[in-house]
């Protein structure tokens, strides 16, 4: 599982810092979609597996998503606000989902 979660952070962070000359073409809101999968995907796993505390896991993925739209600037990308919240409510997503699916498994047990 941890495995995962790194590759998940990895691949996360390279691809929002990643220098981009022009986004392809897309709907607007196609981006924030993006992001709240995206951290949906690295929520789940921390949340799933109830090692972490809830909120530990809302702060530090929301946290993380806070300083990769800080950095973005640095990597000639735009830091946005609707971006880091889109992170964040990916990252409730996430808890929800992997809240369902412990819920899931003890009814099923």
């Amino acid at each position: 599982m941890q495995t995962r979660t790194i590759i998940v952070a990895t691949v996360l962070t390279l691809a929002m810092i990643w220098p981009v000359e022009a986004a392809p073409p897309a709907p607007d809101w196609s981006d924030k979609l993006i992001h709240l999968i995206a951290f949906a995907a690295l929520a789940f796993p921390f949340a799933h597996t109830g090692r972490f505390g809830l909120i530990s896991v809302l702060i530090g993925a929301s946290v993380f998503g806070a300083i990769i739209e800080l950095i973005q600037p640095t990597f000639n990308r735009s830091a946005e606000l609707k971006d880091w919240i889109a992170d964040t409510l990916g990252v409730l997503v996430g808890i929800g989902l992997a809240l369902a699916y412990r819920h899931a498994r003890q009814r099923r047990s």
